[in-house]
Protein backbone atom coordinates (compact mmCIF):
# COMPACT_ATOMS: atom_id res chain seq x y z
CA UNK A 1 0.00 0.00 0.00
CA UNK A 2 1.30 3.29 -1.18
CA UNK A 3 1.93 6.33 2.29
CA UNK A 4 1.37 9.27 1.59
CA UNK A 5 4.13 12.05 2.68
CA UNK A 6 2.51 13.94 5.75
CA UNK A 7 2.06 16.85 3.83
CA UNK A 8 -0.04 15.90 1.17
CA UNK A 9 -2.11 14.81 4.03
CA UNK A 10 -2.78 17.51 5.60
CA UNK A 11 -3.72 18.69 2.24
CA UNK A 12 -6.37 16.01 1.28
CA UNK A 13 -7.95 16.51 4.92
CA UNK A 14 -8.41 20.31 4.10
CA UNK A 15 -9.83 20.07 0.35
CA UNK A 16 -12.08 16.69 1.34
CA UNK A 17 -13.06 16.77 4.96
CA UNK A 18 -12.63 20.96 6.14
CA UNK A 19 -10.09 20.11 8.34
CA UNK A 20 -8.37 22.88 9.69
CA UNK A 21 -6.00 23.86 12.84
CA UNK A 22 -7.46 25.50 15.75
CA UNK A 23 -7.84 29.45 14.99
CA UNK A 24 -5.92 31.61 17.42
CA UNK A 25 -7.26 35.53 18.55
CA UNK A 26 -7.20 37.86 15.81
CA UNK A 27 -7.25 34.76 13.10
CA UNK A 28 -10.46 35.65 11.96
CA UNK A 29 -11.44 39.39 12.36
CA UNK A 30 -14.06 41.37 11.90
CA UNK A 31 -13.19 43.49 8.79
CA UNK A 32 -16.52 45.65 7.80
CA UNK A 33 -19.61 47.23 8.89
CA UNK A 34 -22.45 48.53 7.91
CA UNK A 35 -24.77 49.31 10.61
CA UNK A 36 -27.00 52.03 8.59
CA UNK A 37 -27.50 51.35 4.99
CA UNK A 38 -30.01 53.38 3.85
CA UNK A 39 -30.19 55.85 2.36
CA UNK A 40 -28.39 54.08 0.35
CA UNK A 41 -25.48 55.22 -1.42
CA UNK A 42 -24.94 52.29 -4.17
CA UNK A 43 -25.24 49.11 -2.03
CA UNK A 44 -28.18 47.01 -1.81
CA UNK A 45 -30.07 48.48 1.39
CA UNK A 46 -29.30 45.29 3.70
CA UNK A 47 -26.70 45.73 6.80
CA UNK A 48 -23.80 43.59 6.62
CA UNK A 49 -20.85 41.99 8.60
CA UNK A 50 -17.42 40.95 6.80
CA UNK A 51 -14.94 38.53 8.23
CA UNK A 52 -11.66 38.23 7.06
CA UNK A 53 -9.39 35.18 7.48
CA UNK A 54 -5.78 37.20 8.00
CA UNK A 55 -4.39 33.54 8.90
CA UNK A 56 -1.75 31.46 6.77
CA UNK A 57 -4.52 28.68 7.06
CA UNK A 58 -8.06 27.60 6.68
CA UNK A 59 -10.42 27.84 8.89
CA UNK A 60 -13.69 26.51 9.41
CA UNK A 61 -16.45 28.60 10.98
CA UNK A 62 -18.68 25.42 11.87
CA UNK A 63 -20.03 26.06 15.56
CA UNK A 64 -18.91 29.71 15.30
CA UNK A 65 -20.72 31.81 16.78
CA UNK A 66 -21.26 36.11 16.36
CA UNK A 67 -23.07 38.44 18.90
CA UNK A 68 -24.31 41.92 18.24
CA UNK A 69 -25.30 43.02 21.78
CA UNK A 70 -25.17 40.14 23.16
CA UNK A 71 -27.54 38.12 20.73
CA UNK A 72 -25.86 35.48 19.37
CA UNK A 73 -26.61 33.29 16.19
CA UNK A 74 -24.93 30.36 14.82
CA UNK A 75 -22.37 30.46 11.48
CA UNK A 76 -22.60 27.79 8.97
CA UNK A 77 -20.42 24.91 8.05
CA UNK A 78 -18.07 27.25 5.80
CA UNK A 79 -14.40 26.85 5.05
CA UNK A 80 -13.20 30.16 4.87
CA UNK A 81 -9.97 30.38 3.24
CA UNK A 82 -6.42 32.32 4.34
CA UNK A 83 -6.40 35.69 3.44
CA UNK A 84 -9.97 35.85 2.07
CA UNK A 85 -13.02 37.79 3.13
CA UNK A 86 -16.50 36.26 3.58
CA UNK A 87 -19.94 38.87 4.08
CA UNK A 88 -22.71 37.60 6.57
CA UNK A 89 -26.00 39.18 5.70
CA UNK A 90 -29.96 38.37 6.18
CA UNK A 91 -31.16 35.44 3.59
CA UNK A 92 -33.45 37.77 2.13
CA UNK A 93 -29.88 40.07 0.63
CA UNK A 94 -28.14 37.41 -1.00
CA UNK A 95 -29.56 37.81 -4.39
CA UNK A 96 -28.61 41.31 -3.55
CA UNK A 97 -25.19 41.19 -4.03
CA UNK A 98 -23.47 39.52 -7.19
CA UNK A 99 -20.58 37.99 -4.98
CA UNK A 100 -19.85 34.03 -4.35
CA UNK A 101 -18.16 35.00 -0.66
CA UNK A 102 -22.06 35.92 0.84
CA UNK A 103 -23.80 33.69 3.02
CA UNK A 104 -27.07 34.65 4.33
CA UNK A 105 -27.67 33.71 7.95
CA UNK A 106 -30.86 33.24 9.42
CA UNK A 107 -32.15 35.35 12.56
CA UNK A 108 -29.06 37.97 11.42
CA UNK A 109 -28.68 40.12 14.57
CA UNK A 110 -29.30 43.80 13.54
CA UNK A 111 -26.51 46.44 13.67
CA UNK A 112 -27.68 49.31 15.86
CA UNK A 113 -27.21 52.52 14.13
CA UNK A 114 -25.64 54.13 16.62
CA UNK A 115 -23.35 51.77 18.65
CA UNK A 116 -22.90 47.85 19.36
CA UNK A 117 -20.78 45.19 20.78
CA UNK A 118 -20.12 42.60 18.33
CA UNK A 119 -18.19 39.63 19.15
CA UNK A 120 -16.68 36.76 16.80
CA UNK A 121 -16.74 33.49 19.00
CA UNK A 122 -15.38 29.71 18.13
CA UNK A 123 -16.66 26.86 18.88
CA UNK A 124 -15.29 26.43 22.35
CA UNK A 125 -16.55 30.20 23.22
CA UNK A 126 -13.59 31.87 22.93
CA UNK A 127 -13.09 35.60 21.98
CA UNK A 128 -11.30 35.60 18.07
CA UNK A 129 -12.51 39.34 17.92
CA UNK A 130 -14.50 42.14 19.07
CA UNK A 131 -15.56 45.56 18.14
CA UNK A 132 -17.13 48.27 20.02
CA UNK A 133 -17.94 50.64 17.78
CA UNK A 134 -20.12 53.94 17.96
CA UNK A 135 -21.28 56.51 15.53
CA UNK A 136 -17.86 58.14 16.23
CA UNK A 137 -16.35 55.47 14.41
CA UNK A 138 -17.25 57.85 11.51
CA UNK A 139 -15.64 61.11 12.10
CA UNK A 140 -16.74 64.55 12.35
CA UNK A 141 -18.80 64.43 8.68
CA UNK A 142 -21.05 61.39 9.40
CA UNK A 143 -23.21 60.23 6.58
CA UNK A 144 -26.65 59.73 6.65
CA UNK A 145 -26.87 56.68 5.78
CA UNK A 146 -25.57 53.61 3.20
CA UNK A 147 -22.06 53.61 3.84
CA UNK A 148 -19.88 51.30 5.69
CA UNK A 149 -17.32 51.23 8.40
CA UNK A 150 -13.66 49.35 7.62
CA UNK A 151 -10.97 48.61 8.94
CA UNK A 152 -7.73 50.19 7.83
CA UNK A 153 -5.06 48.18 8.78
CA UNK A 154 -5.75 44.30 9.47
CA UNK A 155 -2.34 43.80 11.34
CA UNK A 156 -3.63 45.91 14.21
CA UNK A 157 -7.12 44.28 14.89
CA UNK A 158 -7.53 45.63 18.68
CA UNK A 159 -6.81 49.28 17.96
CA UNK A 160 -10.32 49.94 18.05
CA UNK A 161 -11.51 52.85 16.88
CA UNK A 162 -8.56 54.41 15.62
CA UNK A 163 -7.73 51.72 13.30
CA UNK A 164 -11.70 52.08 11.83
CA UNK A 165 -12.54 54.65 9.14
CA UNK A 166 -15.70 55.32 7.33
CA UNK A 167 -14.86 53.52 3.53
CA UNK A 168 -14.34 56.36 0.90
CA UNK A 169 -15.68 53.89 -2.18
CA UNK A 170 -18.32 55.37 -4.18
CA UNK A 171 -20.92 52.98 -3.68
CA UNK A 172 -20.64 53.24 0.48
CA UNK A 173 -18.73 49.64 0.94
CA UNK A 174 -16.31 46.97 -0.57
CA UNK A 175 -18.07 43.94 0.88
CA UNK A 176 -16.63 40.90 -0.44
CA UNK A 177 -13.26 43.03 -1.51
CA UNK A 178 -10.44 45.02 -0.45
CA UNK A 179 -11.27 47.74 2.02
CA UNK A 180 -11.14 51.16 0.40
CA UNK A 181 -9.63 52.60 3.44
CA UNK A 182 -6.63 50.15 3.47
CA UNK A 183 -3.27 51.28 4.37
CA UNK A 184 -0.12 50.52 6.16
CA UNK A 185 -0.58 52.59 9.77
CA UNK A 186 0.66 52.20 13.22
CA UNK A 187 -0.48 52.32 16.33
CA UNK A 188 1.89 54.23 19.15
CA UNK A 189 -0.95 55.03 21.78
CA UNK A 190 -0.68 53.48 25.31
CA UNK A 191 -2.72 51.27 27.33
CA UNK A 192 -3.52 53.83 30.22
CA UNK A 193 -5.41 53.45 33.24
CA UNK A 194 -8.95 55.41 32.80
CA UNK A 195 -10.50 54.98 36.25
CA UNK A 196 -11.87 52.41 38.67
CA UNK A 197 -14.63 50.60 40.59
CA UNK A 198 -15.17 48.74 43.52
CA UNK A 199 -17.65 46.02 42.89
CA UNK A 200 -16.94 44.71 46.50
CA UNK A 201 -15.29 45.48 49.12
CA UNK A 202 -12.72 42.39 48.16
CA UNK A 203 -12.62 43.55 44.46
CA UNK A 204 -11.48 46.52 42.53
CA UNK A 205 -12.54 46.82 38.72
CA UNK A 206 -9.63 48.62 36.40
CA UNK A 207 -10.74 50.16 32.93
CA UNK A 208 -8.13 50.91 30.60
CA UNK A 209 -7.68 52.78 27.18
CA UNK A 210 -6.64 49.98 25.17
CA UNK A 211 -7.14 46.24 24.69
CA UNK A 212 -4.54 44.38 26.99
CA UNK A 213 -2.07 42.00 26.89
CA UNK A 214 -3.96 39.28 28.09
CA UNK A 215 -1.49 37.25 29.66
CA UNK A 216 0.84 40.43 30.86
CA UNK A 217 -2.32 42.04 32.43
CA UNK A 218 -3.27 38.77 34.50
CA UNK A 219 0.40 38.63 36.17
CA UNK A 220 -0.48 40.62 39.87
CA UNK A 221 3.22 42.02 39.78
CA UNK A 222 2.18 44.63 37.71
CA UNK A 223 -0.31 46.04 40.23
CA UNK A 224 0.36 48.11 43.62
CA UNK A 225 -2.86 48.83 45.91
CA UNK A 226 -1.35 51.48 48.67
CA UNK A 227 -2.32 50.06 52.24
CA UNK A 228 -1.91 46.69 53.81
CA UNK A 229 -4.11 44.79 51.21
CA UNK A 230 -2.49 43.14 47.89
CA UNK A 231 -3.41 42.16 45.34
CA UNK A 232 -4.05 38.17 44.88
CA UNK A 233 -5.07 37.49 41.65
CA UNK A 234 -6.16 39.29 37.82
CA UNK A 235 -8.81 38.65 35.78
CA UNK A 236 -8.90 39.98 32.27
CA UNK A 237 -12.30 40.07 31.07
CA UNK A 238 -13.49 39.56 27.33
CA UNK A 239 -14.86 39.87 25.32
CA UNK A 240 -12.53 43.82 24.70
CA UNK A 241 -9.36 42.60 26.84
CA UNK A 242 -9.57 46.56 28.49
CA UNK A 243 -10.97 46.09 31.64
CA UNK A 244 -9.07 43.87 34.68
CA UNK A 245 -10.65 42.31 37.92
CA UNK A 246 -8.13 42.54 40.93
CA UNK A 247 -8.69 39.97 43.74
CA UNK A 248 -7.62 41.18 47.09
CA UNK A 249 -5.60 39.53 49.91
CA UNK A 250 -8.14 41.99 52.94
CA UNK A 251 -11.24 43.99 52.20
CA UNK A 252 -11.22 47.25 51.48
CA UNK A 253 -12.09 50.08 54.09
CA UNK A 254 -14.87 52.27 54.58
CA UNK A 255 -13.89 55.82 54.46
CA UNK A 256 -10.41 55.75 53.43
CA UNK A 257 -8.49 56.73 50.29
CA UNK A 258 -6.49 54.21 47.92
CA UNK A 259 -4.11 54.49 45.39
CA UNK A 260 -3.77 52.01 42.98
CA UNK A 261 -0.85 51.97 40.71
CA UNK A 262 0.39 50.11 37.56
CA UNK A 263 3.24 49.19 36.00
CA UNK A 264 4.91 47.43 32.86
CA UNK A 265 1.21 46.39 31.33
CA UNK A 266 1.43 45.89 27.97
CA UNK A 267 -1.19 46.81 25.09
CA UNK A 268 -2.31 43.91 22.61
CA UNK A 269 0.27 45.58 20.28
CA UNK A 270 3.21 45.66 22.70
CA UNK A 271 3.44 49.15 23.80
CA UNK A 272 3.60 49.54 27.99
CA UNK A 273 1.72 51.73 29.82
CA UNK A 274 2.94 55.24 30.53
CA UNK A 275 1.80 58.71 31.52
CA UNK A 276 -1.83 57.74 33.28
CA UNK A 277 -0.66 54.80 35.22
CA UNK A 278 -2.37 55.31 38.58
CA UNK A 279 -5.82 56.39 39.98
CA UNK A 280 -7.53 57.03 43.25
CA UNK A 281 -10.46 55.11 45.07
CA UNK A 282 -12.23 54.56 47.84
CA UNK A 283 -15.64 52.64 48.76
CA UNK A 284 -18.46 54.68 47.18
CA UNK A 285 -21.22 56.38 48.97
CA UNK A 286 -24.78 57.49 48.10
CA UNK A 287 -24.19 60.78 46.67
CA UNK A 288 -26.71 63.88 48.77
CA UNK A 289 -27.63 67.21 47.49
CA UNK A 290 -25.25 69.00 45.80
CA UNK A 291 -22.50 66.11 46.89
CA UNK A 292 -21.85 66.45 43.21
CA UNK A 293 -22.85 69.80 40.89
CA UNK A 294 -23.08 70.15 37.00
CA UNK A 295 -19.64 72.29 36.50
CA UNK A 296 -19.52 73.07 32.64
CA UNK A 297 -21.90 73.02 30.20
CA UNK A 298 -21.60 73.41 26.36
CA UNK A 299 -25.00 73.69 25.03
CA UNK A 300 -24.35 75.13 21.85
CA UNK A 301 -21.56 73.42 19.98
CA UNK A 302 -19.45 74.22 16.47
CA UNK A 303 -20.62 72.38 13.24
CA UNK A 304 -19.69 68.54 14.30
CA UNK A 305 -18.54 68.84 17.35
CA UNK A 306 -20.73 67.02 20.23
CA UNK A 307 -22.43 68.88 23.30
CA UNK A 308 -20.99 68.32 26.82
CA UNK A 309 -22.07 68.33 30.29
CA UNK A 310 -19.23 68.38 33.26
CA UNK A 311 -19.74 67.25 36.46
CA UNK A 312 -17.79 68.48 40.15
CA UNK A 313 -17.34 66.06 42.92
CA UNK A 314 -17.44 68.91 45.82
CA UNK A 315 -18.07 66.81 48.62
CA UNK A 316 -15.73 64.39 50.41
CA UNK A 317 -17.26 61.14 49.32
CA UNK A 318 -16.47 58.71 46.72
CA UNK A 319 -19.25 58.95 44.34
CA UNK A 320 -20.90 56.24 41.95
CA UNK A 321 -21.25 57.46 38.57
CA UNK A 322 -23.77 54.49 37.72
CA UNK A 323 -25.77 55.80 40.40
CA UNK A 324 -26.79 59.42 38.65
CA UNK A 325 -28.54 60.15 35.47
CA UNK A 326 -29.11 63.48 33.59
CA UNK A 327 -32.08 64.41 31.99
CA UNK A 328 -33.88 67.96 30.40
CA UNK A 329 -36.70 69.21 32.71
CA UNK A 330 -39.68 70.66 30.81
CA UNK A 331 -41.41 73.93 32.11
CA UNK A 332 -44.46 72.15 33.50
CA UNK A 333 -41.36 70.40 36.15
CA UNK A 334 -41.67 66.57 34.48
CA UNK A 335 -38.30 65.23 33.54
CA UNK A 336 -37.48 64.17 29.80
CA UNK A 337 -35.91 60.61 29.50
CA UNK A 338 -33.02 60.04 32.11
CA UNK A 339 -29.67 59.41 30.32
CA UNK A 340 -27.09 57.19 31.97
CA UNK A 341 -23.70 58.67 33.11
CA UNK A 342 -21.50 55.35 32.72
CA UNK A 343 -22.80 51.92 31.74
CA UNK A 344 -20.45 50.37 33.74
CA UNK A 345 -19.36 51.71 36.95
CA UNK A 346 -16.54 54.63 37.53
CA UNK A 347 -15.74 56.45 40.82
CA UNK A 348 -15.66 59.88 41.40
CA UNK A 349 -13.51 60.97 43.92
CA UNK A 350 -13.50 63.98 46.03
CA UNK A 351 -12.35 67.28 43.79
CA UNK A 352 -12.58 65.05 40.82
CA UNK A 353 -14.02 66.38 37.32
CA UNK A 354 -15.82 64.14 34.44
CA UNK A 355 -17.27 65.34 30.88
CA UNK A 356 -19.61 63.09 29.31
CA UNK A 357 -20.00 63.57 25.67
CA UNK A 358 -21.23 61.36 22.58
CA UNK A 359 -17.68 61.46 21.10
CA UNK A 360 -14.54 62.16 22.95
CA UNK A 361 -12.33 62.23 20.36
CA UNK A 362 -14.70 64.61 18.11
CA UNK A 363 -14.91 66.73 21.43
CA UNK A 364 -10.99 66.78 21.92
CA UNK A 365 -9.92 67.41 18.47
CA UNK A 366 -11.70 70.83 18.17
CA UNK A 367 -10.95 71.72 21.87
CA UNK A 368 -7.46 71.20 24.19
CA UNK A 369 -8.63 68.50 26.48
CA UNK A 370 -6.17 68.36 29.21
CA UNK A 371 -7.24 65.53 31.30
CA UNK A 372 -8.11 63.10 28.52
CA UNK A 373 -9.18 60.23 31.05
CA UNK A 374 -12.13 62.61 32.44
CA UNK A 375 -13.99 62.84 29.21
CA UNK A 376 -16.56 59.77 29.78
CA UNK A 377 -18.16 58.62 26.33
CA UNK A 378 -22.56 58.14 26.56
CA UNK A 379 -24.44 57.22 24.01
CA UNK A 380 -26.73 59.94 23.92
CA UNK A 381 -26.93 63.40 25.94
CA UNK A 382 -30.59 65.73 26.99
CA UNK A 383 -32.04 67.89 24.72
CA UNK A 384 -30.16 71.32 25.21
CA UNK A 385 -31.95 73.87 23.06
CA UNK A 386 -29.30 77.12 22.26
CA UNK A 387 -31.39 79.85 23.92
CA UNK A 388 -32.51 78.25 27.38
CA UNK A 389 -32.87 75.18 28.99
CA UNK A 390 -33.02 73.57 32.12
CA UNK A 391 -30.58 70.19 32.99
CA UNK A 392 -30.89 67.93 36.53
CA UNK A 393 -28.40 65.79 37.68
CA UNK A 394 -30.49 62.86 39.41
CA UNK A 395 -30.30 59.47 41.28
CA UNK A 396 -31.56 56.86 39.39
CA UNK A 397 -35.10 56.90 41.81
CA UNK A 398 -35.11 61.34 40.21
CA UNK A 399 -33.93 62.36 43.87
CA UNK A 400 -32.54 65.56 42.37
CA UNK A 401 -28.56 66.12 42.97
CA UNK A 402 -28.47 69.57 41.34
CA UNK A 403 -29.95 71.53 38.86
CA UNK A 404 -28.76 74.51 35.82
CA UNK A 405 -31.59 76.18 34.00
CA UNK A 406 -28.99 78.09 31.72
CA UNK A 407 -29.65 80.77 29.16
CA UNK A 408 -27.37 81.97 26.45
CA UNK A 409 -28.15 85.29 28.15
CA UNK A 410 -25.61 84.08 30.93
CA UNK A 411 -22.68 84.58 28.19
CA UNK A 412 -20.22 87.35 28.62
CA UNK A 413 -22.20 90.57 27.05
CA UNK A 414 -19.74 91.76 25.27
CA UNK A 415 -19.44 88.25 23.20
CA UNK A 416 -20.26 88.82 19.71
CA UNK A 417 -20.79 84.59 18.53
CA UNK A 418 -22.26 82.26 21.18
CA UNK A 419 -21.69 79.01 19.38
CA UNK A 420 -18.86 77.12 20.49
CA UNK A 421 -18.52 78.95 23.49
CA UNK A 422 -19.09 76.81 27.24
CA UNK A 423 -20.90 77.74 30.45
CA UNK A 424 -18.20 77.13 33.95
CA UNK A 425 -19.37 78.05 36.85
CA UNK A 426 -17.58 80.76 38.96
CA UNK A 427 -17.75 78.20 41.93
CA UNK A 428 -18.52 74.88 43.54
CA UNK A 429 -20.58 76.72 46.68
CA UNK A 430 -21.97 79.51 44.28
CA UNK A 431 -25.90 78.68 43.65
CA UNK A 432 -26.27 76.43 40.43
CA UNK A 433 -29.53 78.42 39.42
CA UNK A 434 -27.99 81.69 40.35
CA UNK A 435 -26.76 83.62 36.61
CA UNK A 436 -24.11 85.29 38.33
CA UNK A 437 -22.44 81.98 39.10
CA UNK A 438 -21.64 81.25 35.41
CA UNK A 439 -19.48 82.44 32.90
CA UNK A 440 -18.30 82.17 29.40
CA UNK A 441 -15.54 79.89 29.23
CA UNK A 442 -11.83 82.22 28.08
CA UNK A 443 -11.01 82.35 24.79
CA UNK A 444 -7.03 82.09 26.21
CA UNK A 445 -8.60 78.33 27.16
CA UNK A 446 -9.57 77.52 23.66
CA UNK A 447 -13.60 78.61 25.18
CA UNK A 448 -14.12 75.74 26.79
CA UNK A 449 -12.75 73.22 29.28
CA UNK A 450 -13.77 69.98 29.49
CA UNK A 451 -12.51 67.44 31.96
CA UNK A 452 -10.04 70.10 33.27
CA UNK A 453 -10.21 72.80 35.53
CA UNK A 454 -12.51 75.49 34.74
CA UNK A 455 -10.82 79.19 33.03
CA UNK A 456 -13.18 81.41 35.04
CA UNK A 457 -13.82 81.95 38.97
CA UNK A 458 -15.14 83.46 41.68
CA UNK A 459 -11.78 84.89 43.32
CA UNK A 460 -10.66 84.57 46.79
CA UNK A 461 -10.07 87.88 48.95
CA UNK A 462 -6.30 87.76 48.40
CA UNK A 463 -6.25 87.13 44.92
CA UNK A 464 -4.57 90.60 42.96
CA UNK A 465 -3.77 91.36 39.46
CA UNK A 466 -0.54 91.29 38.24
CA UNK A 467 0.79 90.76 34.40
CA UNK A 468 4.19 89.44 34.19
CA UNK A 469 6.59 89.17 30.27
CA UNK A 470 8.56 86.80 30.50
CA UNK A 471 11.95 86.21 29.90
CA UNK A 472 12.79 90.05 29.12
CA UNK A 473 15.15 88.67 26.37
CA UNK A 474 14.25 85.73 24.42
CA UNK A 475 16.35 83.98 21.31
CA UNK A 476 13.53 82.31 18.63
CA UNK A 477 16.05 79.61 17.13
CA UNK A 478 14.96 76.50 18.06
CA UNK A 479 17.28 75.73 20.30
CA UNK A 480 15.11 74.68 23.48
CA UNK A 481 16.33 77.89 25.22
CA UNK A 482 14.09 81.10 25.43
CA UNK A 483 12.51 80.12 21.93
CA UNK A 484 9.54 82.55 23.17
CA UNK A 485 8.62 85.20 25.56
CA UNK A 486 5.30 85.16 27.34
CA UNK A 487 2.96 87.64 28.67
CA UNK A 488 1.37 85.70 31.29
CA UNK A 489 -1.11 87.14 33.97
CA UNK A 490 -3.09 86.44 37.30
CA UNK A 491 -6.82 88.66 37.68
CA UNK A 492 -8.53 89.58 40.67
CA UNK A 493 -12.02 88.62 38.60
CA UNK A 494 -13.54 86.88 35.40
CA UNK A 495 -14.90 89.14 32.83
CA UNK A 496 -11.76 91.09 31.58
CA UNK A 497 -10.80 91.30 28.20
CA UNK A 498 -7.48 91.93 26.70
CA UNK A 499 -6.06 93.89 24.13
CA UNK A 500 -2.24 93.49 23.28
CA UNK A 501 -0.22 95.35 20.58
CA UNK A 502 3.43 94.63 19.81
CA UNK A 503 5.28 97.84 18.82
CA UNK A 504 8.85 98.26 16.77
CA UNK A 505 11.21 101.47 18.16
CA UNK A 506 9.94 103.35 15.48
CA UNK A 507 6.14 102.99 16.67
CA UNK A 508 5.31 100.94 14.33
CA UNK A 509 2.26 97.98 15.21
CA UNK A 510 4.09 94.23 13.98
CA UNK A 511 1.92 92.06 15.69
CA UNK A 512 -1.79 92.21 17.10
CA UNK A 513 -1.38 89.31 20.09
CA UNK A 514 -4.79 89.95 21.33
CA UNK A 515 -7.91 91.85 20.01
CA UNK A 516 -10.63 91.71 22.95
CA UNK A 517 -10.01 88.43 23.71
CA UNK A 518 -11.78 87.12 26.68
CA UNK A 519 -9.10 86.21 29.74
CA UNK A 520 -9.54 83.72 32.44
CA UNK A 521 -8.26 83.98 35.78
CA UNK A 522 -4.93 83.11 34.88
CA UNK A 523 -3.04 82.09 31.24
CA UNK A 524 -0.74 83.02 28.86
CA UNK A 525 -0.17 84.26 25.96
CA UNK A 526 3.36 83.13 23.87
CA UNK A 527 5.41 85.21 21.53
CA UNK A 528 7.75 83.60 19.09
CA UNK A 529 9.05 86.53 17.30
CA UNK A 530 6.59 86.30 14.38
CA UNK A 531 4.30 89.79 13.14
CA UNK A 532 1.37 90.14 10.94
CA UNK A 533 0.86 88.02 8.09
CA UNK A 534 3.72 85.49 9.41
CA UNK A 535 6.43 87.98 8.89
CA UNK A 536 9.78 86.92 10.44
CA UNK A 537 10.30 90.19 12.63
CA UNK A 538 14.39 91.14 13.10
CA UNK A 539 16.79 91.49 16.25
CA UNK A 540 15.32 94.58 18.59
CA UNK A 541 13.76 96.09 21.22
CA UNK A 542 10.01 95.38 21.21
CA UNK A 543 7.43 97.33 23.07
CA UNK A 544 4.27 95.58 24.28
CA UNK A 545 1.08 97.93 24.88
CA UNK A 546 -1.29 95.67 27.13
CA UNK A 547 -5.09 97.18 27.96
CA UNK A 548 -7.12 95.13 30.14
CA UNK A 549 -11.05 95.98 31.03
CA UNK A 550 -13.97 94.64 32.09
CA UNK A 551 -17.74 95.79 32.20
CA UNK A 552 -17.38 97.15 35.92
CA UNK A 553 -15.10 100.20 33.94
CA UNK A 554 -12.31 99.20 35.35
CA UNK A 555 -9.11 99.50 33.01
CA UNK A 556 -5.72 99.24 33.73
CA UNK A 557 -2.50 99.64 30.75
CA UNK A 558 1.12 99.03 30.79
CA UNK A 559 3.89 99.21 28.43
CA UNK A 560 6.55 96.74 28.61
CA UNK A 561 9.75 96.19 26.98
CA UNK A 562 11.63 93.30 25.97
CA UNK A 563 14.61 92.24 23.64
CA UNK A 564 14.84 89.59 20.84
CA UNK A 565 18.24 88.50 19.28
CA UNK A 566 18.81 86.35 16.15
CA UNK A 567 21.92 84.45 15.88
CA UNK A 568 24.05 86.17 12.75
CA UNK A 569 24.34 83.90 9.93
Amino acid sequence: MMKLPIVCLCLLLQAFSGFTQTAGIYDVIIHEIMPKPSPVAGLPPYEYIELRNVSRQPVQLKDWRIAVNKREVALPAYLLPADSLLVLCTPAALNSYNLTNTWGIDRFPALADDSALIVLYDPFKKVIHAIDYNQGWYGAQRPKGGVSLEMINSGLPCSGKLNWRASTAVAGGTPGKLNAVAATTIDNTRPDLLFATIPDSMHILLQFSKTLDSLSAADPAHYLLSGSAKVLGCTVLPPLFNSVQLQLSAPILAQQEYILGINGLEDCNGQVSGINTSVALGIPQRPEKCDVVINEILFYPPAGVPEFIELYNRSHKSIELSQLRVCARKADGRFEPLKKITAGGRLLMPGGLVAITTDASLLCRHYMCRAPENIQEVASLPLMPMEAGRISLVLADSTIIDELPYTDGQHFRLATELQGISLERLGYDLPSADGDSWHSAAATAGYATPGAANSQHRPAAADSLSIVLSPAAFTPDNDGIDDEMQVSWKLPAPGFVANIIIYDLRGKPVRYLARNMLLGNSGYLPWNGIGENAVVLPSGIYIFFIEIFNLRGQVKRWKRTVVMARKLN
